[in-house]
């Protein structure tokens, strides 16, 4: 399960891209979705942790994702939609390297 709590993340620039998130996910297939700005990418990079947060927690399972990278690292994988990848090159491809 992924158990989000209060989590929240301001850029330097001041713009607030999380505010008190809170959000429990069951296992399965999930989509995020929501318009520009709303803060979908800000949430998976924390979530990658590839930026940390701000406040607040995120736990996947027994895991402190914002205390225990490492550990979360061998378990999660993240692609995102924008990642200077080979146009010609397929998913499946990409996978398999």
């Amino acid at each position: 399960m992924l158990s989000i709590k209060d989590l929240s993340k301001t850029y330097g620039n001041g713009v607030k891209a999380l505010d008190g998130v809170n959000l429990d996910i069951s296992k399965g297939m999930f989509g995020l979705l929501g318009p520009n700005g709303a803060g979908k990418s800000s949430l998976m990079r924390t979530l990658a942790t590839l930026q940390d947060a701000d406040s607040g927690t995120a736990f996947l399972n027994d895991i402190d994702i914002l205390n225990e990278k490492e550990k979360l690292r061998q378990v999660l994988g993240y692609l995102p939609q924008e990642f200077g990848t080979y146009p010609r090159v397929s998913a499946l491809r990409m996978l398999d390297h």
